[in-house]
């Protein structure tokens, strides 16, 4: 009789970089099996339930509010997952590589957790903390949600607010949770700069995600056409770009979508970093006194962009569609840009970051290389989604599904309605007809969230 799974963890104990541990011969199949039961029943017994997979289904309803009725659209729905949201995900990963590693003690007595966050991460750390007891430290913005930050206390969490001092760039949550670490804190965050397990748990997420079309299309490898996602940290985008393509590494997907990541007007540092990469692959090897058409875009391109240091979303899929999809040698090399001077490409948002999607407010996106990577990789391109986006992605997710999503959980559906306002600048900026493409809605309705039907078209 085949072992019931009672775990999306255990499901996929063999992907997990704990994995590794048994290839490498410290640990045993058995000892992961054991730590990843005993951490899902205490998270169970703070959250009244734990790890399982969560829905991924087509919503041809929203599809056809959305104006792409001619495709299908799919969306992951995290909203009932532990603490609302897909970020314990991240931190169960984290807490299992403590279990199976070095965690710098356990238990009360232990050195404390630390994590900044603006919202659902703070939340998910504080569960899962809670779950394996250890102290926890929160730092978060001034205007975090007052119930999120009540719940936090609720479980045990020491919560701190940090104020934004002028002139000093970056998250100051950050900053201060990375104080804290210096004075002995141990990192427990969603960002994979810190924790890189963070990244490694939320590849369940993905995982799921494939299994589902593997099962809707009666057998693999399944086909998944094209990927929103939004992004502040990062860490969602790397964990689930990283996912499909150890999917598609396995035959379970038939080859990575075309990803978008998407961002608030008012802070996308991750689409800053793709437009100046973009815009240097734009200037080919040429023969002396030769003008062929790349040469052309670029000189278009480069005069609309550097008066202002951006560029408008239609732009972005002309670029896209004439660089990409990037592969071999030359792929490695601008991803390798990357690597070599990131600071040239990824700048912490030189103003306070503001957005109807106010859980993707990051300074910086701190895990962002593999994200441009996909987008290289797959001929995709990020999106800037605009507020009246946002808002109306929220009312169309309330409209159209029974999902209790909140305006960042639905913040990937707001650079699909980006990407489709962005017209015929390409034939790339429209979803095809018979394409199947993929939101995530990420994280529930808390009280004190606007309402999503206050405002219509």
């Amino acid at each position: 009789m085949a072992a019931v799974v009672t775990s999306t963890f255990e499901g996929y104990a063999e992907r997990l970089e704990a994995s590794r541990l048994v290839l490498e011969g410290a640990a045993t199949s058995d000892t992961v099996a054991t730590a990843i039961g005993e951490l899902d029943t205490a998270v169970a017994g703070v959250e009244g339930h734990g790890f399982d997979p969560t829905p991924f289904a087509p919503a041809p309803e929203l599809a056809e509010a959305a104006g792409i009725g001619d495709a299908e659209l799919w969306v992951k729905d995290e909203t009932g997952n532990v603490s609302g949201s897909h970020k314990a995900r991240h931190l169960f990963g984290v807490a299992l590589a403590h279990r199976l590693g070095d965690s710098g003690g356990d238990g009360r007595d232990a050195a404390p957790y630390a994590i900044a966050s603006c919202g659902n991460a703070a939340l998910a750390a504080a569960v899962v903390a809670r779950a394996v007891g250890r102290p926890i430290d929160v730092f978060v913005p001034t205007w975090a949600n007052e119930a999120v930050v009540d719940r936090i206390a609720e479980l045990g969490g020491r919560v701190v607010r940090c104020e934004r001092r002028p002139g000093v760039p970056g998250d100051p949550a950050h900053h201060a949770m990375l104080a804290a670490i210096e004075a002995g804190a141990v990192p427990f965050s969603c960002q994979g700069t810190e924790t890189p397990a963070t990244i490694d748990g939320g590849r369940t997420l993905a995982w799921e995600m494939v299994d589902a079309l593997v099962e809707h299309d009666g057998g693999a490898p399944a086909r998944l056409d094209r990927l929103f996602v939004q992004v502040g940290g990062g860490a969602l985008a790397t964990a689930v770009v990283t996912g499909l393509a150890a999917a598609a590494e396995r035959g379970d997907l038939a080859h990575l979508p075309v990803v978008h990541a998407v961002q608030p007007e008012g802070n996308h540092p991750l689409v800053r970093a793709w437009d100046t990469l973009a815009l240097e692959s734009l200037t080919p090897e040429r023969a002396p006194n030769t003008r062929d058409s790349s040469y052309f875009l670029d000189r278009v391109v480069r005069a609309q962009a550097v008066p202002t240091g951006t560029m408008d979303n239609g732009r972005r899929a002309v670029i896209a569609e004439s660089i990409g999809p990037i592969e071999g040698d030359r792929l490695r090399e601008l991803v390798g840009r990357l690597r070599y001077a990131p600071e040239r490409y990824m700048r912490a948002w030189e103003q306070e970051p503001v957005s109807y999607a106010s859980g993707i407010l990051d300074d910086i996106t701190y895990d962002w290389i593999d994200i441009v990577e996909a987008m290289l990789a797959t001929g995709g391109w990020p999106l800037v989604a605009s507020e009246d986006d946002f808002r109306r992605a929220h009312r169309l997710a309330h409209e159209h599904t029974a999902i209790d999503v909140c305006p960042t959980g639905a913040a990937g559906l707001g650079g699909l309605l980006a990407l489709t306002a962005a017209g015929g600048g390409s034939e790339a900026s429209a979803v095809s007809p018979g394409e199947r493409v993929a939101v995530l809605f990420t994280g529930r309705m808390r009280p004190g969230d606007p309402d999503p039907r206050a405002d219509g078209d």
